[in-house]
């Protein structure tokens, strides 16, 4: 039996006692006092240390920290505001959070622990051991009435350009000492679904009158996120679902701000009748509150069409590489490459090609510095409504794909590509837009022409074959339709003599290098001929380059290559699906892995490895470079099985290796 009884012998025999800051209890069978702001409380029934350590409290303190209650047999739940918190009897769960203890309602007097209870409304907590003691510093009192300025900061995170703090900033007087993260609200629209959800927030720091929250970089993956996604292992598919990203998933807004989600309308959304998706939001539409406060108090970023609240409490977001000293529109460059699309039919015209640029802070034109040119994947590229809606932006906030070159002594340029609309090229010329980028930057800025880079994801690395095979003399087709791109005619070449460079470098992600009837075996011998360097990216579960790899090898030999600079120059890697589903992504997206994980120096040691709950890698046993690896392949890839093919292990980071000089 649990009842009052027990507590008593627990309040003899309990010894070391461990309260939320993780002290030690000195005394044994003293009672324990409760302060508020200060002043002791009155309690209707002792409190007590329960045998994991914890103060346990009765439920009739809830008035006291400024909560309703409401109590049945065998749960109560504690209300303030829009708030609400509900213990179950011997549950270790209660709203969201995973205690070490539970609480106990079977007896007359219904217990719950403090520290928890505390936490969830806001409410500061700290134990004097000698005078056992729980200090209770509330700040349930703080309104956005208090509020005089709010400051959001983004930066690159797994899920793309999203939101990494925000700062508040309290008018003078205002009492902010007892805040935790458990005294805000952070919410924002989802990339799964345009429904407003929960910003984890990781920690609070204070300064003066102005209290930091940093958010979570964990897991944006969903409860129905599966390992297994494809083949005869079939279980439904990854699903994540990101707050505070700019870019939308299955949704998006028209020019007049009005969402497009779903099969059907409803009294929220039109239906998504179009397809369409991936846009980039012209701002974020974060809505802060206190812990308590009405949902109808909320700060927000964003009006209701989803642009910039300027008459409110927040400022203009500040985004990291964006900006000067970061990437650039060539609009607000005055870059004025024009398009083939100018006159397009089949969509809303463009005049001029657009895109954005980077320049390192320190180019002076002195040197040569190497080009690298990004394209983005199907959904992320350009596509165009006969409103005007637009998706912009998209295909350089979408993953770290571009922004990640920053600092690496590059200029970088992410072109809005067109190789995803336009039909059969009779409308306009995608690959014209894209090599007349490239030849305005080599014709304005000291490039080095041997260090061309391009990367592509995806569809794009269609694109980017078409367009290396181009460069190379290759006649080519402008049909961008994937299902039988390789045998679209080829009707078109470039000139020569106006197109005097070649690609230097290919980084091909979850993609084809040249494979599904792109490149014909002539393609790949003038390819070779360029001497074109190529680092090709698979998943376990996806694209599959290995057959490609090896007609490309023969191309190279019968060039002149020797073996060792073919081991050196054409490289083939792929990682296990293990570092996706953590992030309830498919084995698609090896963009996002790829730079958050082997960028900035680090390097990739092969299979056996994992993603921890926080998001860390880590290697069960590493291979060194110049060793090999296999995967499970498990589930269906594409073009065929990879089962048992030894992948090597290479020694340098692929941005590195990418910008070397041969």
């Amino acid at each position: 039996m649990r009842a009052v009884t027990k507590r008593i012998l627990t309040l003899v025999l309990t010894l070391a006692m461990i309260l939320s800051l993780g002290l030690t209890v000195q005394a044994v069978g003293s009672p324990v006092s409760i302060e508020l702001n200060g002043t002791a409380m009155e309690l209707t029934a002792p409190a007590y240390i329960d045998g994991q350590n914890r103060t346990q409290v009765p439920v009739t303190i809830g008035p006291q920290l400024g909560l309703t209650y409401q109590q049945k047999e065998g749960e109560v739940t504690f209300v303030k505001g829009e708030a609400s918190l509900t213990f179950r009897d011997g549950e270790k769960q209660a709203g969201g959070m995973t205690m070490d203890t539970a609480a106990d309602l079977s007896g007359s007097v219904g217990y719950v622990p403090l520290v928890y209870l505390a936490r969830f409304f806001g409410i500061q907590v700290a134990w004097d051991g000698v005078s056992r003691t729980v200090s209770l510093t509330g700040s349930a009192g703080l309104t956005v009435a208090d509020i005089s300025s709010i400051q959001a900061y983004t930066d690159m995170t797994f899920y793309g350009q999203g939101l990494v703090s925000v700062e508040i900033t309290y008018r003078p007087g205002v009492d902010v000492s007892g805040v935790t993260a458990q005294s805000y609200i952070l919410e924002d629209r989802g990339t799964l679904s345009p429904d407003f959800g929960r910003i984890e927030i990781a920690g609070v720091s204070v300064q003066g009158q102005t209290v930091t929250l940093s958010i979570a970089e964990n897991t944006g993956a969903t409860s129905n996120n599966k390992m297994i996604y494809t083949g005869d292992q079939k279980e439904g598919s990854r699903e994540r679902n990101a707050f505070g990203i700019y870019c939308t998933g299955a949704w998006y807004r028209d020019v007049n701000g009005v969402i497009y989600y779903g099969k059907e309308d409803t009294a929220e959304y039109r239906a998504n009748t179009t397809g369409m998706g991936y846009q980039a939001r012209p701002c974020l539409e974060l809505r802060l509150r206190h812990t308590g406060e009405a949902e109808s108090a909320s700060a927000c970023l964003a009006n209701e069409k989803g642009q910039y609240n300027a008459g409110g409490l927040w400022k203009q977001t500040i985004d990291a590489n964006f900006g000067e000293g970061g990437f650039q529109t060539f609009e607000e460059l005055g870059i004025q490459v024009e398009s083939t699309a100018k006159n397009a039919k089949d969509v809303v015209p463009d005049q001029y090609v657009r895109g954005y640029l980077y320049v390192p802070e320190d180019y002076t034109g002195d040197e040569e510095v190497p080009l690298v040119v990004t394209i983005s994947g199907n959904g992320t590229s350009f596509w165009i409504l006969e409103d005007g809606t637009n998706n912009f932006g998209t295909n350089i906030m979408y993953d770290a794909a571009t922004t990640s070159w920053i600092g690496k002594g590059a200029i970088v340029v992410g072109i809005h590509d067109r190789s995803i609309m336009g039909g059969n090229g009779e409308d306009y010329d995608y690959l014209l837009d894209d090599v007349n980028v490239i030849k305005y930057l080599l014709e304005h800025y000291n490039i080095d022409r041997d260090r061309i880079i391009i990367h592509g994801n995806s569809r794009s690395t269609m694109a980017a074959s078409t367009i290396i095979q181009a460069l190379a003399g290759q006649p080519y087709s402008a049909g961008q339709d994937a299902a039988d791109w390789g045998d679209r005619p080829r009707t078109k070449t470039l000139d020569k003599s106006v197109y005097d460079f070649e690609i230097g470098v290919f980084l091909c992600n979850n993609g084809l290098y040249g494979g599904q009837g792109l490149w014909t075996y002539e393609d790949r011998l003038a390819v070779a001929k360029t001497g074109l360097r190529a680092w090709i990216f698979d998943a376990e579960q996806d694209f599959n380059n290995i057959d490609y790899v090896e007609e490309q090898i023969k191309a190279f030999k019968e060039a002149g290559y020797s073996d060792q600079w073919i081991a050196e120059n054409l490289r083939l890697t792929c990682f296990p699906s293990e570092l996706f589903y953590y992030w309830g992504e498919s084995d698609h997206s090896t963009t996002r892995i790829n730079y958050w994980y082997f960028g900035d120096g680090e390097i990739y040691y092969g299979s056996d490895c994992h993603i921890d709950e926080n998001g860390q890698l880590v290697y069960d046993s590493k291979v060194m470079p110049g060793g090999t690896y296999t995967v499970e392949a498990r589930g269906a890839s594409r073009s065929g099985t990879k089962e048992g093919h030894a992948y090597t292990v290479y020694g340098e980071n692929f941005q590195e290796w990418a910008l070397e000089t041969t």
